[in-house]
This record gives structure tokens, sequence and C-alpha cells, in this order.
């Protein structure tokens, strides 16, 4: 996991300092997951609410195209509500993760009331952390998953972004774990029978983040404007 974490800062650092312009900033943000064959239905219920928090560094690949590095702590999971006589087989499971993610950033040239915008773009990138802590209650009972569990999730994501302003920025996500949260050969207890498919007991989630980037904008250029000649004497 460190080593990780090295490479991966020190790809952001080289760039960073390739292109001569890096921003940091923080982001926060909500999101609705779920994890396959949990709930027993073979149904995405994407009901689980969750959280995401953490800070980021940004810098320019090319002419308009922008890497994106972030840490953050992460909140994933699946969930039935109790029903209004609470008989219902409802339970919650809550998986917490320090993310760590890289991704592209492309910017669209779409034309708004005739104007042409970089505002709007496409995210893609893959994510990658351990699991911090978990838990699982069932009629509000708790259970262990001691050995059940993967240590680590690893995920693929992709979007769009839409820039308020070249600081303040929102991002829709929706990301599908390639690492099961939920190991293959475990049997889940409680009522919640684990079906077999190519995506069981994967995360899946979708998200809003917001994010706010510090220092200069990487999308404007450079001022050219000639000076003013001197004053003639």
């Amino acid at each position: 996991m460190k080593r990780l974490l090295f490479i991966l800062l020190a790809l952001m650092l080289f760039t960073s300092i390739h292109a001569q312009v890096f921003r940091v900033g923080a982001e926060a943000g909500l999101m609705i997951s779920d994890v396959d064959g949990v709930s027993g239905t073979g149904l995405v219920k994407f009901s689980k609410p969750g959280f995401t928090i953490g800070g980021l560094v940004n810098t320019k690949i090319g002419n308009t195209t922008q890497m994106q590095l972030e840490i953050s702590y992460t909140e994933k999971g699946s969930e039935v509500f109790p029903d209004t006589t609470h008989n219902n087989n409802y339970y919650d499971l809550s998986f917490y993760y320090l993310d760590i993610s890289l991704s592209v950033r492309q910017p669209l040239h779409i034309r708004v009331n005739s104007k042409m915008s970089d505002k709007y773009g496409l995210i893609f990138g893959a994510t990658f952390g351990p699991l911090i802590s978990y838990s699982y209650t069932v009629q509000g009972l708790t259970y262990d998953l001691t050995g059940q569990l993967n240590d680590y999730d690893a995920s693929a994501f992709l979007g769009f972004y839409y820039n308020f302003t070249p600081a303040f920025f929102f991002d829709l996500r929706y990301s599908n774990s390639f690492i099961p949260a939920y190991k293959h050969n475990a049997s889940t207890q409680g009522f919640y029978p684990f079906y077999n498919s190519w995506n069981a007991g994967d995360n899946m989630a979708f998200e809003l983040r917001f994010g706010y980037r510090f220092g200069t904008s990487n999308e404007e250029p450079a001022s050219t404007a000639t000076p003013p000649p001197a004053p003639v004497k």
C-alpha cells in the first residue's frame, strides 16, 4: 500500500514539475451504493447512502487534458430499510475505505447560448484503497464478517464534470469494483444468500462530488499582452 501511494505521488510530482503548474484542493460529496448479490434478490437497489471526503492534486498533461490524484475517506455498502412493521429482513452493510484515485479529465467543447464552453468534461480513472473498517447489522443484530471480506477495494469509474468557476466544480461518477468487496467463496450470515454472477460481491456506486482547487487555474492561458511603451522624455 505504501509503495503504491509513493508511486502515484511520484507520478503526479513528475507530471506537475514538467507542466510547471499544479493545484491542490479539497472535495466532499454524497453517494448511493450497493453490493451486488448481498440483498439476495439479484436486483441492484442503490439504496445505501454514503459519503466521501478528502484532498486532491491537479495538473495539466496536455493543452486541455488534466490529471487528478485524490485521497479520500469513503463509505460504501448495501442497505435495506425496515418497513412499518420492522418485520422485514432489513439490514445495513457499511464499508469504510481510504481510497487513492487517479483520473484523467478531458474538457468537451460544447456550444452554450451561441458561445463555445469548456466548462463541461469527461472523467475516467481507477481507485485503489484498503478497507479501514466495516459494520454489518441484520434486524438490529451485529454480525462478524471476519474472513469473508477482501482487505482492499479496486474500482474503475467514469462520469462527467462541470466547472462553476475555474476553482469550484462538481463531478458525477459511476464506479464498479473489479475486486469484490465480498469474497466469492464467502457465505453471508443472517438472511441474505449470496448469488454468483460476473459482478457478484462487487461495490457499485453513483457519486456526486463538489470540489475546490486552490492556486492559479490550469485552464487560463498566461497573459500575452504587450506592455505599454515607456513615456518619451
